[in-house]
């Protein structure tokens, strides 16, 4: 009978970030903050697509200053202060929460992507958006056998 190894022996839930000799290390985000950033990049990658993102659920789709700190805060944790302490420019901040949030949303070869462009990556292409929309449906029904997200529903109904 197969038997499953432990998943410590092979699997790294942590992003590594290095800059300037020092590496940060990013611990896995809870899952509320997971599906935050999942719901803010859908809505972001199809307001960039040209597309009427349904928002339900999101009081603003542009985050002001405190709800950008907010979120890097709840993804990087206690590395948010430790970039701080170590007297990093906000700009190199911004990078690595973006590339901690890329990281969340898309995995570590979007966010080694994202990272090595400065943060001048282009918009998502239209594949790219495909692709979201089809991971977004998938993910939005229920494994509970409950009915589907508000979203998905209304959604379906302006079909």
């Amino acid at each position: 009978m197969t038997k499953f190894r432990d998943l410590t022996e092979f699997f790294d839930p942590t992003l590594k970030l290095p800059v300037g000799g020092k590496t940060y290390v990013i611990e896995p985000v809870d899952a509320e903050t997971g599906l935050l950033c999942r719901r803010l990049m859908e809505v972001s990658i199809e307001a960039a697509g040209g597309g009427e993102p349904d928002t339900e659920g999101l009081e603003a789709l542009v985050l002001d200053d405190d709800q950008e700190k907010d979120l890097y805060k709840r993804i990087l944790g206690g590395v948010y202060d430790e970039l701080f302490a170590d007297k990093l420019d906000w700009p190199v901040i911004q990078h690595i929460g973006t590339t901690a949030l890329v990281w969340v949303v898309a995995g570590l070869d979007a966010a080694v992507k994202h990272w090595e462009s400065a943060g001048e990556a282009p918009a998502p292409n239209r594949e790219t958006r495909r692709a979201a929309a089809a991971r977004s449906t998938r993910s939005r029904g229920s494994a509970s056998g409950t009915t589907p997200t508000t979203a998905s529903a209304s959604k379906r109904a302006r079909k």
